[in-house]
C-alpha cells in the first residue's frame, strides 16, 4: 500500500512567513532611513538658519562702515559708495557673500534718522543663505519602496532662508581715541610722580584761552584698561584727578599717590582711592587704524621758505590735503611745517625726531600723522602752534608691537591711537589731548591733561550699535 502526503500547505506556509519576514525588516529598515533623513533635515535647517546671522552681520559691518567713513560722515556721500537712495529716503545696498554659485547674499538699509542730535540712523540687514538641500528627500517619493528603491537628491535650484535684524546707533566717542585721557587695552602704568587731570578747551570757566589753567583744573581725567589682570593700573605716586576703570576682577595698585577730586588728592586716606571712582567694567573695542589712502598715491613734499625760515618739507592743504613719505628722521638742523589746512602725512616705516629737528603745526593748519612702524620724538619735539589737541593726531597703522615713546621738551598738544603699541610718555612740559595705545607708561613725573572737548569732537568719536532686534 502506498501512503501519499502533501506538502504543498508546508512550503505556502514558509513562502508567507519569509514574505513578512522581508516585510518587517523592509519597514524596519525605512523607518530607520525615515529617521536619519529627519535627523539630516534638521541639522541642515538649523545650520543653515545659524548662518543667516554672519551673513546679515556683514551687512550691518558694510552700514557702520559708511556711517563712519571719514570720521563719521553718515549718509552724506552714500551714493558714491554704491548706495542707492530709495523713495523712502533709506539708502539700499545689496552684496553678494562668498561663492557667487553659493547665492548668500544680503540687503541692508540705512534710515537716517536725522530728528536726534547728533543722528542716531537705524540699519536694517537680511541675510539670505540657500535653504537645506540633499536632505533625504528622494526621487521616488518618501514611501518606504521609495525609500529603499531611489536615490538621494537635493533641490535643483534651493529655496532661500534669511533672517532680518533691526539695529539702533549712536553717535558717540565711547570708542574714540579720547574718552578719559589715557586708555589701553593692556596696562597703564604711572612710573614715579606725575598726574591725570582734566579741562576743557572749550569752556572759559575750566580753560583760559582755551588753554590749560591748573587753577581752573577738573576732575574729569580717567586710565581706562581693558585689561583684567592684577596691576593693570599701576599708581606709584602719581595723582589721579579723576577715576580708574579696568576689565573685570582686574586691579588697581596705588602706593603713596591718589585717585579720586582735588579734596581727596589733597589728602587721600585707606587705599588712597576715593569711594565711586574705580570700577571693574571695561570692555571697550579697540579698532585697528585703517590707512587713509592708498601709499604712493599722495604727494611727496619738498623743501620750501616760509616766514624766511627754511624748512625741510612744507606741508599745505592748499597744494595737496594728502601726502606721503618713507621713513622719517628729522634730526638736528631739520624740520617739517603744516602751513595751512587739514593736511595729511602717511610715513610708510619709522617717524623720528631728535636733537634740534621739530614738526611745527602752524595756527590755521591741522595734521593727521599716520606711521606704519615705530614714533619716536625726542628733543625740540612736535610744537602744535594751535594750541588745539583735535588738531594733531598721531595713529599707529602697524599690527605688531612697536615701542612708541614721547620725551620732547615741546608740549605735546594733540591724540595718539596706536593700538598695537606700547606707548611711553615723558615729555617734561606735559600732554594736553588723550593717549589710547596697546599699553601706556607715564614716567619722569610727566603731567598728562585731558582735554574734555575732544569727547565731542568728531574726528575721535564714531556711529555705534546701541540696540539689536531680530523681526
Amino acid at each position: 500500500m502506498r501512503i501519499k502526503t502533501s506538502q504543498c500547505k508546508n512550503q505556502g506556509s514558509v513562502l508567507l512567513v519569509t514574505l513578512c519576514t522581508a516585510w518587517v525588516i523592509g519597514i524596519a529598515l525605512v523607518s530607520y532611513l525615515t529617521l536619519v533623513a529627519n535627523q539630516n533635515r534638521t541639522t541642515y535647517h538649523s545650520q543653515s538658519w545659524t548662518g543667516c546671522i554672519p551673513v546679515l552681520e556683514a551687512g550691518i559691518e558694510e552700514a557702520l562702515t559708511q556711517l563712519n567713513v571719514n570720521n563719521g560722515e553718515g549718509v552724506a556721500n552714500a551714493e558714491s559708495h554704491g548706495w542707492t537712495l530709495m523713495t523712502n529716503g533709506y539708502y539700499y545696498r545689496s552684496q553678494i557673500v562668498g561663492p557667487a554659485t553659493d547665492g548668500t547674499y544680503y540687503e541692508v538699509t540705512i534710515d537716517p534718522n536725522t530728528n536726534g542730535v547728533p543722528a542716531s540712523p537705524i540699519i536694517t540687514s537680511q541675510g539670505y543663505v540657500p535653504a537645506p538641500g540633499f536632505t533625504g528627500k528622494t526621487l521616488g517619493g518618501e514611501s518606504a519602496f521609495g525609500m529603499i528603491l531611489a536615490t538621494v537628491s537635493g533641490q535643483s535650484t534651493p529655496a532661500m532662508i534669511s533672517r532680518m535684524v533691526k539695529v539702533g546707533t549712536t553717535f558717540t566717542s565711547s570708542s574714540g581715541v579720547a574718552t578719559g585721557g589715557i586708555r589701553t587695552k593692556g596696562t597703564i602704568n604711572f612710573s614715579g610722580g606725575g598726574s591725570l587731570d582734566s579741562f576743557d578747551s572749550s569752556d572759559p570757566t575750566k580753560s583760559t584761552d582755551g588753554m590749560y589753567d591748573i587753577t581752573k583744573r577738573q576732575a574729569n581725567g580717567m586710565a581706562f584698561s581693558n585689561s583684567s589682570v592684577a596691576d593693570a593700573i599701576h599708581v606709584d605716586t602719581a595723582h589721579i584727578y579723576g577715576s580708574v576703570t579696568t576689565g573685570p576682577v582686574g586691579t588697581v595698585t596705588v602706593n603713596s599717590g591718589a585717585v579720586g577730586d582735588a579734596a581727596f588728592n589733597a589728602a587721600p586716606t585707606g587705599t588712597h582711592i576715593q569711594g565711586g571712582h574705580q570700577t571693574d567694567d571695561a570692555n571697550v573695542q579697540f579698532d585697528p587704524v585703517l590707512a587713509p589712502f592708498v601709499w604712493g598715491t599722495g604727494s611727496t613734499p619738498v623743501a620750501g621758505t616760509v616766514g624766511g625760515t627754511n624748512y625741510t618739507y612744507v606741508l599745505n592743504a592748499a597744494s595737496n590735503s594728502k601726502w606721503n613719505l618713507g621713513s622719517v628722521n628729522v634730526g638736528g638742523g631739520k624740520s617739517i611745517i603744516v602751513t595751512g589746512g587739514d593736511v595729511t602725512l602717511y610715513v610708510n616705516g619709522n617717524f623720528v625726531t631728535s636733537g634740534s629737528g621739530f614738526v611745527y603745526v602752524a595756527p590755521g593748519a591741522s595734521l593727521k600723522l599716520y606711521t606704519t612702524a615705530t614714533f619716536s620724538v625726542s628733543g625740540t619735539g612736535v610744537m602744535n602752534g594751535t594750541g588745539l589737541a583735535s588738531n594733531l593726531s598721531i595713529f599707529g597703522l602697524g599690527t605688531v608691537k612697536e615701542n612708541w615713546a614721547y620725551s620732547g621738551s615741546s608740549a605735546f598738544i594733540g591724540t595718539v591711537y596706536s593700538p598695537y603699541d606700547q606707548f611711553t610718555f615723558s615729555g617734561s612740559a606735559g600732554a594736553f589731548g588723550s593717549f589710547s595705545a596697546n599699553n601706556v607708561v607715564i614716567s619722569g613725573g610727566a603731567a598728562v591733561h585731558y582735554d574734555q572737548h575732544l569727547g565731542g569732537s568728531p574726528t575721535i568719536a564714531e556711529y555705534v550699535a546701541t540696540s539689536w532686534n531680530e523681526i
